[in-house]
């Protein structure tokens, strides 16, 4: 067994096992930690293979970007772990993930998995981060200008109402 097998059957392992750390931890602190390896996990398995640029990308918005601001959601919010979930509905909440899982497995196995082949090695040094960093500064820079001025006006949006709500709790106490 190669060295390269190893560390992607090391990060498998611990990318799974958080995951499950996700699904049945009661502590949403814990669940947002474990989310936390989960996505360096995934970022692990995007270097192993070669993709270098999603890996970069999976470690800067998520792990960067919308983890920390769902740790700080959670943090500021806390409440008792026993008032996340009502004991009513477990029956339906079983049948429904079973009826779902049956129906993405039947489509899954409907699938054909012909995967495209690379023309050339994500190694070499025209790589896809060069190409694509060539592509958004040249052909698409009006598409990532775009896409700028939506974070922008989706930052101003949350600031605005984060202070909405933060006045009307000032006042209600």
């Amino acid at each position: 067994m190669t060295l390269i097998r190893l560390v992607f059957f090391f990060f498998s392992i611990q990318l799974l096992s958080s995951a499950l750390v996700i699904l049945f931890t009661r502590n949403v602190v814990y669940a947002a930690i474990a989310l936390m390896s989960t996505l360096l996990g995934v970022a692990a398995l995007f270097v192993i293979a070669g993709s270098d640029l999603l890996a970069v990308v999976q470690l800067v918005v998520y792990v960067g970007g919308v983890l920390i601001l769902l740790l700080f959601g959670v943090l500021y919010t806390y409440r008792d772990p026993e008032t996340y979930f009502e004991k009513k509905h477990v029956l339906l909440s079983v049948i429904t993930v079973v009826v779902v899982a049956v129906g993405l497995l039947f489509l899954l196995r409907e699938l054909a998995f012909d995967f495209p082949v690379l023309h050339t090695s994500p190694y070499d040094k025209n790589g896809i981060t060069k190409a694509a960093g060539f592509l958004w500064i040249t052909d698409k820079i009006v598409v990532f200008e775009i896409v700028a001025v939506l974070l922008l006006v989706v930052l101003v949006g949350a600031g605005w109402i984060a202070g909405k709500a933060l006045e009307q709790n000032k006042k209600a106490s």
